[in-house]
Parts: C-alpha cells; sequence; structure tokens
C-alpha cells in the first residue's frame, strides 16, 4: 500500500500556483473610465499572467481604457492610457495627441496600426498650400471613436465632441513638438502604412 500511495502521488500532476487578479467584469469598450465596478478579482495561473497587471489594485479612478477587454480578460497597465502605453517602445518614445482635421478619419483607425502624419499648411490664395510629413509609421496608441448609434453604447469611448478626431500616437522625442503644435499650423492628417 505505501508503494501504490508513493506512485499515486509521483504520478500525480502538480497544483498549480494561483494568485488573485482584475480581470473586466463585463466587455469593456476601448475608452471605458474604468471604475471598480468594471472589474473584478478572479484566481488565475502564475504561469499565463503577465508582469504588467495590477494584481488586485484597482487603476487610479478615471484611468481610460485604449483597447477594449472581454469579460475575464485581465487587466494589464499596456491596456491603459498612460505610461503603460509605451511599454515595448525604443527608450525615449512619447506619446503625443493629435487632433485630426477629418475628424471621422479617427473612426478607420485602431490601437496598433502604423501612419503617416501629414501636415498641409497654406489656403491656395494668400499662401501656397503646401504639405510635408511630420512622422514616418507613427504606432496609433490610441483613439476616440464616436458611440455606435445601433448600439446605444460607446464601443471606443463617450463620443463626445471635445474627443472628435482625437488620436495618440508614439513617436521619438525629436519630432514630438512639431507633431504636437502641428494643428496649430494647418490641417493635420494621416495615411496608414505596412
Amino acid at each position: 500500500m505505501l508503494t501504490v500511495a508513493v506512485s499515486l502521488a509521483a504520478l500525480a500532476p502538480k497544483r498549480e500556483e494561483t494568485l488573485p487578479v482584475l480581470v473586466a467584469g463585463r466587455d469593456l469598450p476601448a475608452g471605458t473610465l474604468l471604475s471598480a465596478e468594471d472589474l473584478r478579482v478572479v484566481r488565475a495561473s502564475v504561469a499565463l499572467l503577465p508582469a504588467a497587471g495590477f494584481g488586485t489594485t484597482v487603476p487610479v479612478e478615471g484611468s481610460r481604457l485604449a483597447i477594449p477587454l472581454l469579460a475575464g480578460t485581465p487587466l494589464l497597465e499596456t491596456m491603459i492610457i498612460g505610461p503603460g502605453l509605451l511599454a515595448g517602445t525604443p527608450s525615449g518614445t512619447v506619446a503625443v495627441p493629435l487632433r485630426l482635421n477629418d475628424a471621422s478619419t479617427s473612426t478607420l483607425l485602431q490601437s496598433g496600426q502604423h501612419v503617416n502624419v501629414v501636415l498641409t499648411e497654406g489656403n491656395g490664395f494668400e499662401s501656397k498650400v503646401v504639405s510635408r510629413v511630420l512622422a514616418r509609421s507613427a504606432t496609433i496608441l490610441w483613439t476616440a471613436v464616436p458611440t455606435d448609434p445601433g448600439q446605444g453604447a460607446a464601443w471606443g469611448s463617450s463620443g463626445t465632441s471635445e474627443e472628435a478626431g482625437l488620436i495618440v500616437v508614439a513617436a521619438p522625442p525629436e519630432v514630438a513638438e512639431s507633431l504636437a503644435t502641428g494643428a496649430q499650423r494647418g490641417k493635420l492628417s494621416v495615411v496608414l502604412v505596412n
């Protein structure tokens, strides 16, 4: 009997180590301002949890989701607008908010896509119209997507007029100032690139 007991103990699967972790308590659209009611704590396998999780600490009230989360998805720092959005980017990379001239263009964009940011200056009368690329292959970190009227709920953000046409891109510091002030100098637009 001792031999059988030892054999069974040796062959039995090892108990998986788990930790408590915050997950989305319901489907949450990108742009959601997080509150404790949006999240719940579950136990998950340590082997499946990345280092950038929140554990059981709720993010600061009003933190905004950069991407949509399905119910049960662990919440990571890289999913919230803020310093976590720049995780994995080259040292010195900054997040730059841009307001596109054609606000509806931002509804076609998604986090993770790469764009060339183009500035068009002049009006064709007093000054010649000139376009130039301010940044090439900038990664989109976040977009403000308007409310889907068919669903009656935001599937990107609150869809307010203040957010219309707003995107956030990752950029090297040498072009960040030019990008940030572009809307004051002319019209900003983007071109999707591979």
